[in-house]
C-alpha cells in the first residue's frame, strides 16, 4: 500500500468511528421528537369531540398529517442543529 493508500485509509477508519458517535448524539434527538408525537396525540385526544363525527379512516388520517407534521419540524430543526454543531 502506497503512503497515500494508507493515509485514505486512516481517514476512512476515522470517519467509520466517528459515525456510532453521531448516532449517539441523536438519540436525545430520537427521544425529543417521541415526546413531541405523544404530545400531539394528547392533544388531539383532548380536542378530538370538537371535531365531531369521524369515521376511524378519518381519525387516522388525522393522527398521520399530527405526525407528519412533528416529524418534518423536528427533522428541520434537527438539520439546523447539525449544521450549526
Amino acid at each position: 500500500m502506497t503512503p497515500d493508500g494508507v493515509e485514505l485509509a486512516a481517514q476512512s477508519e476515522g470517519k467509520q468511528s466517528q459515525q456510532p458517535l453521531r448516532i449517539m448524539d441523536w438519540g436525545p434527538t430520537l427521544g425529543a421528537m417521541r415526546r413531541r408525537q405523544e404530545i400531539a396525540r394528547a392533544e388531539f385526544r383532548k380536542h378530538r369531540k370538537r371535531l365531531g363525527v369521524l369515521s376511524a379512516e378519518q381519525e387516522t388520517a388525522i393522527e398521520a398529517l399530527l405526525m407528519s407534521t412533528v416529524n418534518k419540524i423536528s427533522h428541520r430543526v434537527g438539520c439546523l442543529i447539525e449544521t450549526i454543531g
